[in-house]
């Protein structure tokens, strides 16, 4: 498609970029979001602040696209490296189909690679995953959506015309749903419950120190990480508890409820106990707060699987792309650019080294 020519430029501190930003997403997403928004994720961020680019209209100066790569501190094999994760790629209709997409792509990998970063990744949504796959990003895997069902219309709506047909009935679904699902769970008391965290302070430090997994890529989980990422969003749509044993730490979850749904967003406990308690836990308080479905989304190698499975967290085995599963995709930086980023190992192409949860979207809430 041939049409007017833009250029790229850093992302101002300006409100007249701040309001190109937010009408950006709204258009692109569907969201309404304000400038408090932008300053948290690409500003506030403890990690640093985000290589962040617009296209602009070269004749006018008009914003027409915007995208975003937001540092990420990791550990590989439990040495510290800085990731980038790809986050809000944005371009106006009138303005689609002029590569503005990859281009800004480009631009942002050429400076992170300037950085020594090594690897750019993210969870990629429908509209932008064959782009992102045509301009040298890499399909590593799936997350699988894992679903503990107390309500039978979230079934039903999974399964198109027959949940429609079968709609009259949907009674009968919340009937089975409620007795299998909510009535087992209501029967059952954790033991070791759990509490409310209303920040997170140097104990969570220590638990990541002693329980971080010492093979692979997991994002570090800091007190300022966290805080950050959890507790001081512009929303502040989800809830933190922890797991206390003799006066410390033993493990923390994040949920997230709202409309009737719940979405497991993070967690990390010291041992197989700890986690099963916070998940329990969980599950019961989705019982509590009347929810029609809770959902996981994790890798299958996550060793909360098994724990799931018990609860009656089900996938469902159709796998559909971007209901059931989500691509998880990963750019070497370097391939852009000349700069210090070294080639990343091979080795970080498994997806079974990467250890993720839900909360490692750079989404601010799960909720719509």
């Amino acid at each position: 498609m041939t049409g007017p020519a833009w250029t790229a430029r850093a992302l101002a501190d300006s409100e007249a970029d701040e309001r190109a930003w937010t009408g950006l997403f709204l258009e692109c997403f569907g969201k309404s979001k304000d400038a408090a928004t932008l300053r948290w994720k690409y500003r506030d961020n403890p990690d640093g602040p985000a290589v962040a680019r617009v296209a602009v209209d070269a004749d006018s100066g008009a914003v027409v696209g915007a995208y975003a790569y937001m540092p990420r501190r990791f550990l590989r094999d439990g040495q510290p490296v800085v990731l980038m994760q790809a986050s809000d790629a944005m371009t106006d209709a009138a303005w689609r189909g002029r590569r503005i997409f990859t281009g800004l792509d480009d631009e942002v990998a050429a400076a992170a690679a300037e950085q020594g970063v090594p690897w750019a990744f993210a969870y990629s949504g429908r509209q932008s995953f064959n782009g992102f796959l045509r301009n040298g990003w890499e399909l590593i895997g799936h997350a699988v959506q894992w679903r503990l069902t107390f309500r039978g219309r979230p079934f039903l709506d999974r399964h198109g015309r027959w949940g429609r047909l079968a709609g009259p009935f949907a009674f009968a679904f919340d009937k089975y749903f409620g007795s299998v699902t909510a009535g087992r769970l209501a029967r059952v008391s954790p033991l070791e419950p759990w509490e409310p965290l209303p920040r997170f302070d140097a104990s969570v430090d220590a638990l990541f120190a002693a329980c971080a997994p010492s093979r692979g890529l997991v994002g570090v989980r800091s007190a300022r990480w966290l805080n950050w990422r959890y507790v001081d969003t512009p929303s502040r749509r989800q809830e933190c508890f922890g797991l206390r044993r003799e006066g410390r730490l033993a493990g923390y979850l994040v949920g997230e409820w709202r409309d009737g749904r719940a979405w497991l967003v993070d967690l990390l406990a010291e041992d197989p106990a700890a986690r099963q308690a916070l998940l329990l836990s969980f599950a019961l308080e989705c019982v509590r707060r009347a929810c029609e479905e809770a959902t996981a989304l994790l890798a299958d190698h996550h060793p909360a699987i098994p724990d799931l499975i018990a609860l009656g967290f089900r996938a469902d085995r159709r796998r559909k792309p971007f209901r059931d599963i989500f691509p998880f995709i990963v750019r070497a930086c370097g391939s852009v650019s000349a700069g210090p980023a070294a080639a990343p190992p091979e080795a970080d192409r498994d997806l079974g080294r990467w250890h993720l949860t839900d909360g490692d979207r750079d989404a601010e809430h799960m909720s719509a």
